[in-house]
């Protein structure tokens, strides 16, 4: 859950981005103010909810197996207790951050409240004036309007005020500010999401303006009114506020309004550029590969334009497993009734097929064609090099954490097959491989190193209680066993 939540915010951030750089760059200056302001209300649900949407992309697929596939369909899901330390304290410190957020809005609305609840208030229309007797400059939040009248108020500059915040009131700015706040609790992370707050207000505090003018207030009176209001300390982030612009772009806006702008033109253009977006962190598409299996065993190569299994699809499946065989082993070690122990090592026998056959199918097997053109230039050879390496890597480390003599030998044969396989594509590419043999003295402290590893695990064997352990045991002891006969047998051709 928690990868897939990082994931979702992070498309999120994505859209509420680039609609913002859309309105920043085409919209900002434009005086059709109602579009902006729908525009960028448009987008808020919108961004959370273009994520949400199963879209394949065209511009990026993923080539799987058919084998491959099956596995992972028939693997149940992994559990959300599954996820990496890091991840669960990531998204724990999200929301303990978010959490804040809600608590700063809900603290802001109870101290709307006890402000009201302690000034005189009265009935204006549909509107509740509430005089505040501190200096503060007017706002308003929803139906209601804060604002402090001295004795020496003028009755015409009270009137603007109210027209103005009226106007917030009528077109239910307040509301506009309320989600922006819930938005900005869901991305106090992306710094974009702060400026969308900003010009969101901005929209508004145009709106009014032209509303005042409009109804035949004088335009410069108003203007030294705007003035005026810049002085007093600004008291609710979220209220609508008489001076939440800079007032020298605010001035150079009503210079403007008397167009009426063209922005309903411009913001057809962002339908195309968010259907790519949302193509682009789309899901990639799934492709089944079509490949057939030559009779000397032999992979044929994909097509050109098909991909092998990416390296993250492969990885998923392998943690998948991974998690599977843990709970699996710890279910085997919990457990006194053979009947369930039977079951559970039937389970892991099974698990370590799909193991081998994920490796197989995967994008990890060996897959060689006949080359008959010239040597693999320096940049192929790195490459081939490198995914020979971790298929190496990879083998060893399974035929180490084999438990059981059939899965030791499983692994043996799969190593020796690699090394086949290893020796005879390097060839053809041009690069065959060069051994050097160790020397004797080499292959002397490395037997003495084994028998002292051998005496060891057998004196371990005659103190260790557990049967399961002891069954482990034995098994490395007789590993060790059979690589001491042989690095003997070496010594002894050597001499």
């Amino acid at each position: 859950m928690g990868a897939n939540w990082i994931d979702f915010l992070s498309k999120a951030a994505v859209f509420l981005s680039a609609a913002y750089l859309f309105y920043h760059f085409l919209l900002r200056d434009d005086a059709n103010f109602l579009g902006n302001r729908l525009f960028l209300l448009a987008m808020l649900p919108a961004s959370f909810l273009l994520p949400l949407a199963r879209l394949r992309s065209p511009f990026r697929s993923l080539t799987v197996s058919p084998e491959a596939l099956v596995i992972a369909d028939s693997m149940p899901p992994v559990a959300a207790g599954a996820a990496t330390p890091f991840v669960s304290y990531l998204v724990a410190f999200y929301w303990a951050v978010a959490a804040l957020f809600v608590l700063r809005i809900v603290f802001h609305l109870i101290h709307l409240y006890r402000l009201q609840s302690r000034h005189p208030h009265e009935r204006l229309r549909n509107i509740t004036l509430v005089r505040v007797g501190a200096p503060i400059p007017p706002f308003s939040f929803f139906n209601r309007i804060f604002l402090h009248a001295a004795k020496n108020a003028d009755a015409g500059e009270i009137e603007q005020i109210i027209s103005h915040e009226s106007v917030h009131i009528r077109q239910l700015h307040s509301l506009d500010i309320l989600l922006m706040e819930l938005v900005l609790a869901l991305q106090w992370f992306n710094p974009v999401a702060w400026l969308y707050r900003k010009a969101l207000k901005e929209t508004h505090e145009y709106l009014a303006d032209r509303e005042v003018i409009a109804q035949g207030f004088n335009a410069d009176g108003y203007r030294l009114l705007l003035f005026e209001q810049q002085f007093g300390a600004k008291l609710f982030e979220f209220a609508s506020h008489l001076k939440q612009s800079q007032i020298k772009r605010r001035m150079s806006m009503m210079n403007r309004m008397q167009g009426a702008g063209t922005a309903p033109f411009k913001i057809i253009l962002a339908l195309p550029l968010v259907a790519l977006l949302a193509l682009a962190l789309a899901e990639p598409r799934l492709i089944i590969a079509q490949n057939t299996a030559a009779d000397d065993g032999k992979a044929v190569a994909p097509k050109e334009d098909h991909q092998s299994m990416s390296d993250q699809k492969l990885k998923e499946i392998q943690a998948k497993l991974e998690v599977m065989e843990r709970d699996l082993k710890q279910k085997l070690s919990a457990t006194d009734n053979p009947e369930e122990k039977e079951k559970l090592e039937q389970a892991l026998d099974d698990l370590f097929r799909k193991r081998q056959a994920v490796m197989a199918e995967g994008g990890m097997a060996m897959k060689t064609e006949v080359r008959s053109g010239p040597p693999l230039d320096e940049q192929k050879r790195k490459e081939l090099l490198l995914k020979l390496t971790e298929k190496e890597t990879y083998l060893k480390e399974l035929y180490a954490s084999a438990d059981t003599p059939e899965k030791k030998e499983k692994a043996k044969q799969e190593l020796d097959m690699f090394y086949k396989k290893r020796q005879v594509l390097l060839g053809e590419s041009g690069m065959a491989m060069k051994h050097a043999e160790p020397s004797l003295e080499q292959m002397q402290k490395k037997l003495q190193a084994v028998h002292e590893q051998h005496l060891k695990i057998e004196q371990a064997m005659a103190q260790e209680q557990d049967p399961g352990k002891l069954k482990e045991l034995k098994l490395k002891f007789e590993e060790l066993a059979r690589f001491e006969e042989e690095l003997k047998t070496k010594i002894d051709k050597g001499r």
